[in-house]
């Protein structure tokens, strides 16, 4: 590799490394995004179980 090369080779290290950065980025997105989906399908499974027969309530208690 000759001295000129370092231009064209800093780029692609940017270039790669922006890429890392927006697929680890997305990907936090994403897991935050499907916590907070399950969190609320969770929360509706229990109230529709509370609602849906008041005797087993008792029972817990």
């Amino acid at each position: 590799m000759g001295g000129s090369d370092w231009p064209i080779v800093l780029i692609e290290v940017v270039l790669v490394f922006g890429a890392v950065l927006a697929f680890g980025w997305w990907q936090l997105r994403d897991l935050a995004r499907e916590r907070a989906r399950s969190d609320q399908q969770a929360a509706r499974r229990a109230t529709e179980d509370d609602a849906a027969d008041p005797a087993d309530r008792a029972d817990r208690a």
